[in-house]
C-alpha cells in the first residue's frame, strides 16, 4: 500500500512533461492544417496564443534587461575619468574649438570662392553669409534654453549639435547656389547654439564654485584653438588642394569630437559615492528623507525650496539678467567682443589683399599669429579672475585692446599691422575670458535662472552682435577701410564704463570710490 501512491506520483509527473514536451514541440511542417496542435487539457487556439504573447513577453524583458546590462557596463567602462573635472572640461572645450573651427575655416577663403562661382560685391556677400551664421544662434538660442533647461542631461543635446554641424558642412562643400550657402550656414550657427549653452552649462553643473573661473577659462580657450588653426589650414588646404579640403578636414575633427562626446558621463549619473564634491556639500546641509534614500541628487536645494522656486520664461530671463549688474556687464562685454569681430572677418582678407597682394596662406598666417597667444592666456585669465575678481581683468583688457584698431590703418609695414591686429585680438580675448565666470555667479544670485539661461543671453548677445558687425563691416568697407577702423574703436571706447562699474562682486568703481572716500574721512578725523 506504500508503494502505491508513490507510483501515482511517479506516474503523475511523467504525465506532466509529457504535457510540456507537448506544449514545446513545434508545428508538423508537412501536415496542411493550419490548426494548433490538441493540448492535453483540451483547450485549442486561446491557450496557445495566451503562451505566446506570455512568450514573447519573456522574450522582450530579457531584451531590456540585456540592454540594461550592456548600459550598465558601458557606463562602468571608465566611469572615473569619463566624469572627471578635467575630462569634462577637455570635452567642451573640444566642443567651443571645433565650432570656432567651423565659422574660421571659411573666412580666408570664402572671398576667393565666391570670386570662383562668378558673383560680385564679394564682401556684401561675404559678411551675408556670416551673418546667416549668426541669425541661427539668434533663432535658436531662446528654444534651446528653455527646453533643455528643463532637461537634467547634457550629452544627448551636445551629441545631437555636433551631428548638425557635420551636415551643415557637408552641405555648404557641395552646395554651388548662394542661397544655400546661407542655409548650410544657419544650420552651422544652430549648432554652435548647444555647445555654446549645454557646453557651458555642464561645466558649471560638474565643477566646484571655487575652481568654475579656471575651468570656464580653458573652455573658453578653445575659441582661440579653433580661430588659430582655422584659417592658415583652411588657406593652405584651399591653395594646395580645393575647396573641399577643408571642410573634409573639419568633419573629421567633428568625427573625433562627436566620439568623445558620446564617452562623457555626468556626475548626476553616478551612484554617491563617485561624486565626492557634492558629498561634501551634502555633508554641509541638514540631510533630508530624499538625499538619506539616496534621492534628489540632481539639486543642491532641499525639496520643498526647490519646489518654490518660480521658473522664469525667456523673457523673463531677460528682465532679470538687465537687472544684475554681473550679467549685464558679461552681456555687454561679449557683445562689444563679437561686434569687433564680426566687423574684422569679412574684411581683414580683402585688406590684406588689396594693400599687401597676399594669398588665403598668408592670412591664415596672420589669423595664427593673432590668435595663438589667447590659448596660453585663457586659463591664466580665468585663474586670476576665480582669485583675484573679474573687475581686475576686464577693464583693464579693454583699455590695452582699444588704441591698436586705429594703428590698423596704417600702410608702412605689414609686419606692423600683423602685431596691431594681434594685440588688439589678445587683449580683445583676455576681457572676454572672465565674462563665463560672471554669468555664472549672476546665475545663482537671481531666483529661478540657471547658468543655462545666462549663457543663452550671453549666446544672444554674441548672435546679434557678430550679425550686426558682419553686416556693417561688409558695408563700411564699400566705404573705406578707415570707416570699418574707426566704428570698431568707436564701439571698443563706448564699452569701457560697463565693466568699470559692473564688473566682479566689488567693481573697481565701488573700490576706487570707497577707497577715497576712506581716506578723505581719515584725513579728517587726523
Amino acid at each position: 500500500m506504500s508503494d502505491e501512491p508513490q507510483f501515482e506520483k511517479v506516474f503523475d509527473l511523467s504525465d506532466s512533461r509529457r504535457s510540456l514536451r507537448a506544449e514545446e514541440e513545434p508545428l508538423d511542417t508537412g501536415t496542411t492544417s493550419s490548426q494548433p496542435r490538441r493540448q492535453p487539457d483540451g483547450l485549442f487556439s486561446a491557450a496557445g496564443h495566451a503562451k505566446s504573447g506570455n512568450e514573447l513577453g519573456r522574450v522582450q524583458q530579457g531584451q531590456d534587461s540585456r540592454l540594461a546590462r550592456l548600459k550598465r557596463r558601458w557606463n562602468s567602462w571608465g566611469q572615473r575619468w569619463r566624469s572627471s573635472t578635467w575630462y569634462i572640461t577637455s570635452v567642451v572645450t573640444l566642443g567651443v574649438a571645433t565650432d570656432a573651427l567651423a565659422y574660421t575655416v571659411v573666412v580666408p577663403v570664402l572671398p576667393y570662392r565666391l570670386q570662383a562661382l562668378g558673383y560680385s560685391n564679394i564682401s556684401a556677400l561675404t559678411s551675408w553669409l556670416l551673418f546667416a551664421y549668426s541669425i541661427g544662434i539668434f533663432i535658436m538660442t531662446f528654444p534651446v534654453a528653455w527646453y533643455f533647461a528643463r532637461k537634467p542631461y547634457r550629452r544627448g543635446p551636445l551629441v545631437v549639435g555636433v551631428c548638425v554641424l557635420e551636415g551643415g558642412l557637408l552641405l555648404f562643400m557641395l552646395c554651388r547656389p548662394y542661397w544655400v550657402m546661407v542655409v548650410s550656414r544657419f544650420l552651422q550657427g544652430a549648432a554652435s547654439t548647444v555647445v555654446w549653452t549645454v557646453g557651458f552649462a555642464l561645466i558649471c553643473e560638474n565643477v566646484e564654485e571655487k575652481n568654475m573661473g579656471r575651468q570656464i577659462g580653458f573652455a573658453v580657450a578653445g575659441v582661440s584653438i579653433g580661430t588659430t588653426i582655422a584659417p592658415p589650414i583652411g588657406g593652405a588646404l584651399y591653395w594646395h588642394l580645393g575647396w573641399h579640403a577643408p571642410f573634409i578636414f573639419t568633419i573629421i575633427i567633428c568625427a573625433v569630437d562627436l566620439l568623445l562626446r558620446l564617452l562623457v558621463i555626468e556626475q548626476k549619473e553616478l551612484p554617491p559615492i563617485e561624486t565626492p564634491h557634492q558629498l561634501q556639500a551634502d555633508r554641509e546641509k541638514t540631510p533630508t528623507p530624499a538625499t538619506e534614500a539616496g534621492q534628489g541628487l540632481e539639486t543642491s536645494c532641499p525639496p520643498d525650496a526647490s519646489a518654490s522656486v518660480k521658473e522664469l520664461s525667456p523673457w523673463g530671463v531677460l528682465v532679470a539678467l538687465a537687472k544684475s549688474p554681473r550679467g549685464m556687464n558679461g552681456f555687454i562685454a561679449t557683445f562689444i567682443y563679437g561686434l569687433a569681430i564680426g566687423a574684422l572677418d569679412p574684411t581683414l582678407t580683402l585688406r590684406i589683399e588689396q594693400i599687401w597682394h597676399k594669398n588665403s596662406d598668408f592670412v591664415g598666417l596672420v589669423y595664427l599669429a593673432a590668435s595663438a597667444p589667447s590659448f596660453i592666456t585663457g586659463p591664466i585669465i580665468g585663474a586670476l579672475a576665480d582669485k583675484y575678481g573679474a573687475e581686475w581683468i576686464m577693464f583693464p583688457s579693454f583699455v590695452f585692446a582699444a588704441p591698436w584698431i586705429p594703428l590698423m590703418l596704417l600702410k608702412f609695414s605689414l609686419p606692423a599691422f600683423v602685431v596691431f591686429f594681434a594685440l588688439c585680438v589678445t587683449a580683445s580675448s583676455c576681457a572676454l575670458g572672465p565674462v563665463g565666470l560672471e554669468v555664472a555667479l549672476a546665475a545663482r544670485q537671481v531666483e529661478g535662472m540657471s547658468e543655462i539661461h545666462q549663457f543663452a543671453a550671453m549666446n544672444l548677445a554674441f548672435s546679434i552682435s557678430t550679425s550686426v558687425g558682419a553686416v556693417a563691416g561688409g558695408q563700411l568697407y564699400n566705404v573705406s577701410w578707415q570707416a570699418v577702423c574707426w566704428f570698431t574703436f568707436g564701439a571698443m571706447v563706448l564699452s569701457l564704463p560697463f565693466p568699470f562699474f559692473l564688473a566682479g562682486n566689488r567693481p573697481l568703481s565701488r573700490r576706487i570710490f570707497r577707497q577715497k572716500d576712506t581716506t578723505e574721512g581719515a584725513n579728517e578725523v587726523s
